[in-house]
């Protein structure tokens, strides 16, 4: 199917993208950002509890929990799909979804989630072509959440690719 084709594309586009692109993860390390594909992985570890004290933490009771917490990441979700019509392209929309911890103070981690907009805007703005196969296609989209979550940040992007068409075969060719 060329919509999970087109997915695995983008994932690894998006891994070359941002090699030199670095965040925090929970724990305060300098990471790359994760790329996962149609959802986020499911935890293995058990949940931490609702409170948790600050000495709990700098002793590490909880590191085998907080090195399951995903961030930095984008995920991308093939939401939909169109073909207007027999010989026609396929239009496929892609969500990415971001999301960063930043724990300053400050509350700007919002800008960590603009960043990796802007980021892939310009990739696919200097070059709209995705694996030699898809093209991106206006309108881009995206938003920043609308509520508070402090010291989780999300954003979101729309990207719609135009896949090749498959030929119809004439029988009587």
């Amino acid at each position: 199917m060329i919509a999970t084709f087109l997915q695995d594309d983008l994932a690894a586009d998006l891994a070359e993208t941002f090699k030199h692109f670095f965040l925090k993860d929970p724990q305060g390390k300098t990471v790359n950002l994760n790329i996962f594909k149609q959802n986020l992985p499911i935890p293995t570890a058990a949940e931490m509890p609702d409170t948790v004290t600050d000495e709990e933490l700098e002793e590490g009771i909880y590191d085998a929990i907080a090195k399951e917490d995903p961030y930095p990441y984008i995920i991308v979700r093939v939401e939909q799909g169109k073909i207007e019509g027999i010989d026609q392209e396929q239009t496929v929309i892609v969500n990415l979804i971001i999301g960063v911890i930043d724990r300053g103070y400050e509350n700007q981690g919002h800008k960590d989630v603009l960043n990796i907009i802007q980021k892939i805007y310009e990739r696919f703005a200097k070059n709209a072509i995705l694996a030699k196969k898809y093209e991106c296609t206006m309108p881009i989209e995206w938003a920043l959440q609308d509520e508070e979550s402090f010291p989780y940040f999300f954003g979101g992007m729309a990207l719609q690719f135009e896949t090749i068409r498959i030929r119809r075969e004439d029988p009587y060719a």
